[in-house]
């Protein structure tokens, strides 16, 4: 009798809502996994818990393939190259320094950014040397890399053009140069929210 109970109640918890409704969510997603995969990467728009989702249609698909320019030839490129110089090279330094922000964005401290947000502040006058010694002390304080030397915390920034130091009065001071006020514009548009919040 104690067997037959024992059986009973393994079949009550095998057979309960729980262990069923798991069983037959495994089935669903083995069964329209392909389908469900396709649609998420069509999805364009949604909501959270009032449940509106919304995919592209293959025809706005379409639409976007046609909206790519067609692949141009040598002698299209440089006769356009010859006729629109001016264009070219804005065109050209404008990728060129988005690829120098972009490396540069990836490597470089939250401090350094907190630093350069203060010196844009200080617009043509720059601040003493020995006053942005407290973003140096943070940097210290939160990445525990005390051997990091301040010129080599400021250094960074010097060789990526972004400040620079002009002797006054037999004393150094900093200032933001045209090409990190430039920096500091592309991150605040690219990463309006993420680029206050970097490491150390």
């Amino acid at each position: 009798m104690e067997t037959a109970e024992i059986i009973l109640k393994y079949l009550q918890v095998i057979l309960g809502w729980p262990v069923v409704a798991l069983i037959l969510g495994v089935i669903f997603l083995k069964w329209f996994k392909d389908p469900i995969s396709d649609f998420f990467r069509r999805v364009v728009r949604g909501e959270a818990y009032g449940v509106k989702i919304e995919a592209s249609s293959p025809l706005e698909q379409r639409k976007e393939v046609k909206e790519i320019p067609q692949p141009q030839t040598q002698d299209q490129i440089e006769k356009y190259i010859k006729d629109n110089p001016k264009e070219v090279i804005k065109e050209y330094l404008r990728l060129l320094n988005g690829y120098w922000f972009e490396r540069a964005f990836n490597i470089i401290y939250g401090t350094q950014m907190d630093l350069l947000k203060y010196l844009s502040t200080k617009g043509t006058k720059g601040e003493n040397y020995i006053n942005l010694v407290s973003f140096y002390n943070e940097f210290v304080k939160r990445s525990g890399l005390s051997s990091t030397q301040m010129a080599d915390y400021l250094g960074f920034l010097k060789d990526m053009r972004f400040i620079e130091f002009v002797e006054e009065n037999k004393a150094w001071s900093v200032k933001i140069t045209a090409y990190g006020v430039d920096f500091l514009s592309y991150v605040k548009g690219q990463y309006p929210s993420s680029y206050r919040y970097r490491v150390f």
